[in-house]
């Protein structure tokens, strides 16, 4: 292929992949209404704003991702996008009560953008490891694989982490295949940022190892300089080095990081079924990749174990242990492993240029991969198409801002899943914490003009201690953390509602409609607990005869809107 052709194609490739990491990235907005985790990163970034402290309140993944969104902002804040105030600071903290969803964007097209860049970085690495050919292949593959499309959509670490590992990755045959000062550091830098930003990338450490055994071997250095060498502990040192900077409070608050993950661990057998150990990951690959272009990356990583090349040992190195690890999780989602999907394109490039040579004529060649990208493209444009429908919470939130008049009382619960509405309490307290500043008052004026705000509440409520029924009381275990919190939770009955003046309720299907099945935890468990305390509650309080609350709108899920079924009742007296 000439030069010319192939910089043409490649530039063709790269904006194909970023028309569809881009196409629907402003799902929800201005509301909140995205992957539901958005919402606590956002929260944690804009706290470096409101408190002055990068420590941040989100303990699900370390902090780097955040730290670069924040920047970000700020940068947004100096190029004009946020009110004129005396300080920035004031600016965008008044930003983070009137427009949150803003770092939502923001987040997102920094997925968007690396996940696009990786495209490139895939090229570059195919290139030079097997030629022009596999390069451009692997960046096809890439731009369209579904899970790296469908993460460059959300504000979240998981595709700014697998831009990091493919740099790692990178920078570790640029040691084997040189061997030089800066290779080492940066490999090392990259891996520890991978982990600074999330932890399930952390085995992608490992290639620098493989990379610096791979070189000693090409070299035949002595065992002994290959262990002590110092541009290995460089890297390693550099890595450690670039972890602490990247998510300080790792080390300084490594308490709150391990409380949450202790949390998570307990809660899986409350939210988990039935799963299928390392398996779901060969499924997922297929599946996310659709027939020929999944199995195509399925095929590669058998390639990789077949021919093993210095960069198959390299992915291997990481790819092992990643498997053998994460595939036990009970959490089944191929976005733990997003930061191998590269070098699985490279994989299945080699694969499919294999089989092609062996076909006559050439033109088959464009065929098969044809085959391999076509339904992915499709699949990828409408994945788009779906985030550019309207948002069944935004439609809600349409119908009572139209239908119910200012100042109602709603209750709602489990609020990521409701319509998101302006309060009245938030905005008498932004207009007293703002009294005498008059850029402020007249930008919320700008803002809530026409706009209608309401009363919450929330229709959970928390004991301080649990409250186990006799029953159970010799069969859970209250040392467990989700256990303790089942046991807490309860619910505001429709005369605690009453009392609290509350005039209607707002139900999204997706809160209650697993407790409304036949399918029952085992008995004695507090998962059958949590089962049977919600589905007497919601069954009482929407059954269609009930004395309770009467339907008046309902919000359905379908072909044309995005997100799940929303219903209104008004709480009769």
């Amino acid at each position: 292929m000439k030069e010319k052709t192939a910089t043409l194609a490649l530039l063709g490739i790269l904006l194909g992949g970023l028309a569809v990491r881009s196409w629907g990235i402003g799902q929800g907005y201005p509301d909140f209404y995205g992957h539901v985790d958005e919402i606590g990163v956002a929260a944690s970034i804009w706290n470096f704003f409101r408190a002055g402290t990068l420590l941040p309140t989100e303990f699900t993944y370390p902090a780097f991702y955040s730290y670069l969104v924040a920047g970000l902002l700020w940068l947004s804040a100096w190029l004009g996008a946020a009110p004129e105030m005396e300080r920035q600071l004031d600016a965008l903290v008044l930003v983070s009560y009137v427009d949150p969803a803003r770092l939502a964007l923001i987040g997102r097209g920094l997925s968007a953008v690396l996940s696009s860049l990786a495209i490139f970085v895939t090229y570059r690495l195919g290139r030079q490891a097997f030629g022009p050919g596999v390069g451009l292949l692997a960046a096809l593959l890439l731009a369209f694989s579904r899970a790296p499309i469908v993460q460059a959509h959300q504000g979240l670490p998981d595709s700014t982490m697998a831009f990091l590992a493919l740099l790692c990755f990178y920078f570790s045959w640029k040691i084997y295949q040189r061997g030089n000062w800066l290779d080492y550091a940066a490999a090392g830098i990259a891996a520890g940022l991978v982990v600074a930003t999330k932890y399930n990338g952390a085995f992608s450490a490992l290639a620098i190892v493989a990379g610096h055994i791979l070189r000693a071997i090409a070299i035949r250095a002595s065992l002994q300089k290959t262990v002590l060498a110092g541009k290995l502990w460089l890297a390693i040192g550099l890595a450690f080095i670039a972890l602490f900077g990247g998510s300080p409070y790792l080390f300084l608050a490594h308490e709150k990081y391990l409380a949450v993950a202790t949390y998570q661990v307990s809660s899986l057998d409350f939210t988990l079924g039935q799963t299928t150990p390392w398996w779901w990951i060969v499924e997922g690959l297929v599946g996310s990749g659709y027939d020929l272009g999944g199995m195509a990356l399925v095929a590669g990583i058998g390639w990789a174990l077949y021919r093993r090349s210095p960069l198959d040992w390299i992915f291997l190195a990481a790819w092992v242990p990643s498997f053998a690890y994460i595939g036990s999780w009970t959490r089944e989602s191929m976005h733990y492993l997003l930061h191998f999907y590269p070098l699985l394109a490279l994989g299945g490039a080699r694969v499919v240029l294999s089989l092609a040579g062996h076909f006559r004529p050439g033109w088959l060649t464009f065929v098969l991969a044809a085959g391999c990208i076509l339904p992915n493209v499709y699949l990828g444009v409408g994945h788009g198409r779906q985030l550019m429908r309207p948002d069944t919470r935004a439609l809600a939130a349409d119908w009572i801002e139209e239908n119910l008049p200012e100042g109602t009382r709603l209750g709602m619960t489990w609020l990521p899943y409701c319509p998101r509405l302006d309060l009245q309490p938030m905005r008498q307290s932004l207009r007293n914490y703002y009294r005498g500043n008059l850029a402020a008052q007249e930008y919320l004026d700008a803002v809530w003009r026409g706009k209608p705000a309401y009363h919450l509440v929330n229709l959970e409520v928390w004991r301080q201690q649990p409250v186990v029924p006799e029953y159970y009381r010799d069969k859970v275990d209250l040392e467990d953390p989700e256990t303790r919190r089942i046991f807490r939770r309860n619910w505001l009955s429709a005369g605690q509602l009453r009392d609290r003046e509350v005039e209607y309720i707002v139900l999204p299907e997706a809160v209650y409609g697993r407790y409304l099945r036949d399918e029952l935890p085992p008995q004695g468990t507090a998962a059958h607990f949590h089962y049977l305390k919600n589905h007497t509650y919601f069954k009482h309080l929407i059954a269609s005869q009930s004395a309770v609350a009467e339907r008046v709108a309902s919000i359905l899920s379908g072909p044309d809107t995005r997100g799940g079924t929303i219903h209104i009742f008004r709480l009769l007296p």
